[in-house]
């Protein structure tokens, strides 16, 4: 077979390619934020490298549509019988590598927001086992569609040299089960942002704030809904064509993922910003209560207990209270505490 598509990227890619553009620089803004407010207040955990990582993954997920948008290399978005063979073989290898970044991207994603709640929930012992469910469903989930994408064809090869005989699984239930399990991990983990934000003492203004915050996570899920529209509707005979909406809406969903991800902390930054000071000063400051304890040596005075108070520098005890957005500071009477202590032990032996 000849190839007899235009030696041009296709209308349908090059739009593909601009709003991937785009929104790849907005994700990624977001996460340079992101890392701005943690390096202010120093406090880097799991949840924010998982997002970084994510961001990586979609860094790739760009650069292999403008490798597949190029004529000279993928050629896509045509109809499938304008391809040479050699041009198929090329666009089958980099959508399948798109689809493995993509997926392992979103449950990045997914990951970094369950962690970003562990800051929030961490002596909530209910949290912890969603937590620790959601952690289970969302890597099983997507080492099954990892899997079921590199294994769907057998042999393997098949699906990019198609001189090959081969037996396939049914690919658009596939994809579809896929999207469907992602929309309902999404619905959980919004679910439980809401439910654990409206139980929080906190003025209603901020609350419906922040609830409008996690329910931007929602664009997710209206995105997954699109490409399942689409996928119920594309001729799998005609892929290099047919497939190109829904990967753009696929794309969309991972950057939205990334952006979501971030939105309550940038809110802490640019809160702390409006209010002219650093997100880091309240740390510590005007937001914890510092007391001076005592140890208690139990071989000296009649009573058996001597009173021996020890500096604030050495050991301290600290009440703070983990706000929503997930840095330590103090929102309102009967917000949950967390309480950090450091104690010391002093034992003398009496010698006879």
């Amino acid at each position: 077979m000849s190839s007899l598509h235009p030696n041009r990227i296709s209308g349908i890619y090059q739009n593909y390619s601009i709003v991937t553009g785009v929104l790849l620089l907005l994700s990624g803004a977001c996460v340079t934020l992101r890392f701005i407010q943690r390096h202010q207040i120093r406090d880097f955990w799991w949840d924010d490298w998982t997002i970084l990582i994510a961001m990586v993954l979609g860094l790739g997920v760009f650069i292999v549509t403008i490798l597949i948008s190029i004529p000279s290399i993928g050629a896509a978005g045509y109809h499938i019988n304008t391809y040479s063979l050699q041009q198929l073989s090329t666009w089958a290898k980099y959508s399948l590598a798109n689809e493995v970044f993509y997926n392992f991207s979103i449950a990045c994603s997914k990951i970094s927001i369950i962690l970003f709640y562990r800051r929030i929930y961490s002596i909530d012992t209910g949290f912890l086992v969603f937590m620790r469910v959601m952690f289970s469903l969302i890597i099983g989930v997507t080492l099954s569609a990892v899997f079921g994408l590199i294994f769907s064809y057998n042999p393997v090869q098949a699906q990019w040299d198609f001189s090959l005989p081969h037996t396939t699984i049914a690919i658009k239930p596939f994809f579809i089960i896929a999207a469907v399990l992602n929309i309902l991990l999404d619905v959980a983990i919004l679910g439980f942002a809401q439910l654990k934000l409206w139980r929080v003492q906190v003025d209603s203004r901020r609350k419906l704030l922040l609830s409008g915050l996690f329910i931007l996570g929602g664009l997710t899920i209206v995105s997954t809904l699109l490409r399942i529209v689409f996928m119920v509707t594309i001729d799998l005979s005609d892929p290099t064509y047919s497939l190109a909406i829904p990967g753009l809406l696929t794309n969309i969903d991972m950057y939205l993922s990334i952006i979501c991800a971030c939105l309550p902390v940038l809110y802490s930054l640019f809160r702390a910003s409006s209010h002219g000071r650093s997100p880091g000063t309240r740390r510590l400051g005007e937001s914890s209560t510092r007391k001076t304890s005592t140890l208690r040596d139990i071989s000296s005075t009649s009573d058996g207990l001597n009173p021996t108070p020890y500096s604030d520098a050495s050991a301290y005890q600290v009440l703070c209270e983990c706000g929503i957005d997930g840095e330590t500071h103090s929102m309102a009477p009967l917000d949950p505490v967390v309480v950090r202590t450091r104690y010391s032990v002093i034992s003398h032996s009496n010698s006879n």
